[in-house]
């Protein structure tokens, strides 16, 4: 029962890689942490907001040259992922159980004189839950998946000139990880060589066994960042992002699935013909390869490198461009070693993706700004490895916000993103061969974005 057991626990550990949840392989990268820059779909490394998110989108951009001001800000996006799979055989169509994620994000930035800054913030820039329902014909590779991956970054800042500004952050990174999947019993071996349990009439497709892995890793990574105003109305900015490496540790469990199947007389384990199946498959769950054990990974996850623009046509419209190049080549094979079940590896061969995003932003009087933006990205893994742990595609998306200022010191932002990606062919089942083609039908995905952020100066 090796092989399969072991890419069962492999795909499970890979859902840590994917934020782990966007996630935009790009399908598990979130860039919504904060509604102001939401509005501006995610453009404004040249320009960040203010109210502290400069912090995850340039951290130069945190210092406002106000002497001993505080900046303290609250977020949340809302994320509810709708998609399915329509088996091209059949025509059958499975949607995606609904849910709804909130994706928070806290920052709180302190001006010291008017040439330094410092700040924290936490965000989660990898986040992943997908959930299909039991009887999914996927539910060998997965029926649910949630990862969370939280960053916590002391941020300093510093303005040498006054048309230069440099940022640096330091990333605490802390990723956990559930995911669930069935095993499938028909092409295991038994304890006969050669014999399988298909030739003992067990149909293809059978589960006999639940996978549960529960894993959490650390890591430590760092943001530069820099912006440069050539002109009172043009500003250049750049921010990188480092990749990190996880070391996952967890446990993987199983539990048996009742198959209700009874052996013929005469079958090649020589035991008398009505004796259950499950009984004779018990001891795997107590003495054999699925008892519960540990489990240990490294995963890579991709750096990001983003360029923009920001430019001030007039007093009260500014227009923005961002592109980001995000290096999930890294993300090429996921190495996991199981305590009981050894080790195993699964390959993933993401490749690099680009994204370009545009906005405008308009002020309407001294206390309301309008936003819109649009933004597109590529996709980052291959065919063969769009599976229901990660449906991803390149998409297009649709972005509006409005901020409003209270008053001298409280500022409200919404925004609302419409995420069309494109339709794509994936697979339900495993295959054992690096880069083997077995798409199985069309996986369709959208979703429908919610942000709130206020912010507090004093």
């Amino acid at each position: 029962m090796r092989r399969n057991a072991v890419r069962t626990a492999v795909a499970c550990l890979a859902a840590i890689g994917l934020n782990a949840t966007r996630v935009s392989a790009q399908g598990f990268s979130v860039y919504e942490h904060d509604a102001c820059a939401m509005g501006r779909a995610g453009a404004g490394v040249a320009a960040p907001c203010a109210g502290g998110s400069a912090i995850f989108f340039n951290p130069a951009g945190i210092v406002t040259g106000e002497r001993n001001r505080w900046n303290v800000s609250f977020g949340v996006t809302m994320i509810p992922p709708r998609g399915s799979f329509t088996d091209s055989v059949s025509g059958l169509t499975t949607d995606l159980v609904h849910s709804t994620i909130p994706v928070p994000n806290v920052y709180v930035t302190r001006q010291i004189g008017t040439k330094l800054a410092v700040g924290v913030g936490v965000f989660a820039p990898y986040g992943l839950t997908t959930e299909w329902p039991a009887g999914f014909m996927g539910h060998f590779l997965s029926y649910k998946a949630t990862i969370k991956g939280l960053y916590l970054q002391p941020t300093i800042a510093f303005r040498p000139t006054p048309r230069i500004q440099l940022g640096f952050g330091l990333d605490i990174v802390r990723a956990a990880v559930e995911l669930h999947q069935y095993v499938e019993l028909s092409s295991q071996n038994t304890t006969t060589p050669g014999v399988t349990f298909a030739m003992l009439g067990v149909p293809v497709g059978t589960p006999f066994a639940d996978a549960r892995l529960h894993g959490t890793g650390n890591a430590i990574g760092a943001h530069f960042g820099i912006i440069v105003k050539p002109t009172e109305s043009i500003s250049l900015g750049a921010r990188y992002l480092t990749g990190v490496t996880i070391e996952g540790k967890g446990y993987a469990g199983f539990s048996a699935v009742p198959t209700g199947i009874v052996l013929p007389a005469g079958n090649p384990l020589r035991l008398p013909g009505g004796t259950p199946l499950d009984a004779v498959l018990a001891s795997q769950f107590t003495t054999g390869r699925l008892v519960g054990q540990t489990v240990a990974a490294t995963i890579p996850f991709p750096s990001q490198l983003v360029l923009g623009a920001a430019v001030q046509v007039t007093p009260a419209l500014r227009v923005l461009a961002d592109v980001q190049m995000t290096n999930w080549k890294k993300f090429e094979y996921l190495p996991l070693t199981l305590g009981v079940i050894g080790a195993d590896t699964l390959w993933e061969d993401y490749k690099n993706t680009t994204g370009y995003r545009a906005a405008v932003e308009y002020a309407v009087s001294p206390r309301l700004n309008l936003r819109g933006g649009f933004l597109r990205h590529s996709a980052a893994a291959p065919d063969y490895t769009v599976t229901p742990l990660l449906p991803e595609a390149a998409r297009s998306e649709f972005v509006f916000g409005a901020g409003y200022q209270v008053n001298s010191g409280i500022r409200v932002d919404l925004a609302y993103q419409v995420i069309k990606q494109a339709d794509r062919h994936g697979r339900v089942i495993d295959t054992p061969t690096r880069g083997a083609n077995v798409n199985q039908g069309l996986y369709k995905f959208s979703a429908n974005l919610f942000g709130a952020s206020v912010a507090f100066g004093f």
